[in-house]
């Protein structure tokens, strides 16, 4: 199928988890995070695959809505107007729920960092993690 017959045609967007499908829905556009930036789809891009980092996955759906995610790293594929984001977490904004990011947050800010470096990584990893889905709970 040539690119030139995909433009104008929606995106097919699906977000899994090892855990579950976070999203499968029709959208305009795709912003990620890629491990080095943000990344765009549009209609018709071209064939490719990107490395993901932690941030926030936005969608503009097919009915004009913008849905927010929030995504720990992971793989996104571009082929033939179909999306698919492999990530090993993700959250949509509307399943955020705000006592438990303030129960989550209070938790960390209690806990004194870890001295092992691998140790120290991944509580800093997942303070971040606990960041992010603050940041899209509130937008």
């Amino acid at each position: 199928m040539a690119t030139e017959t995909l433009i104008g045609k929606p995106l097919h967007l699906t977000v899994i988890t090892p855990a579950r499908a976070v999203l499968d829905a029709d959208a305009s556009a795709v912003v990620a995070p890629a491990f080095d930036g943000e990344v765009g789809v549009l209609s018709g891009h071209a064939p490719m695959l990107a490395l993901l980092g932690s941030g926030e996955l936005r969608v503009n759906a097919a009915d004009g809505k913008v849905r927010r995610l929030a995504i720990r790293g992971g793989f996104l594929q571009v082929n033939h107007n179909k999306v698919t984001v492999l990530t090993p977490e993700s959250i949509a904004a509307e399943e955020i729920k705000a006592d438990d990011v303030k129960a989550e947050l209070d938790k960390i800010n209690a806990t004194k960092p870890p001295t092992k470096p691998e140790e120290l990584e991944a509580f800093e990893s997942q303070k971040a993690w606990v960041k992010l889905k603050e940041k899209i709970r509130s937008k």
